[in-house]
């Protein structure tokens, strides 16, 4: 693709710049897309700017993908109070979060606590890394669905059988064979990932 985010800001907190990217749509919903560790808003070859694309089109949600940099903030206040100041009547939304590695732990450990956040879509968290806060976060959540997804060759997959014990209706945890950590092998389609966990009763 060679379009690019309608709107982009950048923030310095500390010693790093915290980047976020719109890409405007005409619902009460916002995706909201969180890079893994020191990640881009991007993304590697442009993975997160081609989901905001396709998901802008497709459902008409407003999309924001966010940068991960290594600071001593709580990046999901940052984030809301951001979103609070750009998007009109953003109180009155509905978020729907995808994470990837850090950016799913921050996800879960951060994000769920956010009335307004109702779906979340977990992608290799690093289980082995706060492991007992991702789980009280896990057992508390309440919102529609939360998803975990793994790769069969994800660092984590030994840990997977643990958040398994905490699965139930609205708490999901799924492995997808043959897949590292970057979902990078066999073209994977991570858009049409988005869709099943997130989108899937448009």
């Amino acid at each position: 693709m060679n379009e690019s985010f309608d709107k982009i800001l950048s923030f310095e907190v500390g010693c790093a710049n915290i980047d976020y990217g719109f890409a405007f749509g005409n619902t009460q919903k916002i995706l909201f897309i969180k890079a893994g560790a020191q990640g881009s808003m991007n993304g590697y070859r442009d993975k997160y700017l081609n989901i905001a694309l396709n998901a802008r089109a497709k459902y008409g949600v407003t999309v924001v993908c966010c940068s991960n940099p290594q600071c001593n903030i709580n990046q999901a206040i940052h984030a809301t109070q951001v979103l609070e100041t750009v998007i009109e009547n953003f109180k009155q939304a509905e978020i729907y979060f995808m994470g990837f590695s850090k950016g799913a732990s921050q996800g879960c450990i951060e994000w769920t606590t956010f009335p307004q956040v109702k779906r979340l879509l977990l992608i290799n968290p690093p289980l082995m890394i706060n492991t007992p806060r991702l789980s009280v976060a896990t057992k508390k959540f309440a919102g529609e669905k939360l998803t975990f997804v793994f790769g069969g060759e994800d660092p984590s997959i030994g840990m997977v059988g643990l958040f398994k014990l905490y699965e139930r209706e609205n708490v999901k945890v799924e492995v997808i064979p043959d897949q590292d950590h970057l979902f990078s092998k066999n073209d994977f389609n991570l858009f049409e990932l988005v869709e099943q966990k997130l989108f899937y009763d448009y």
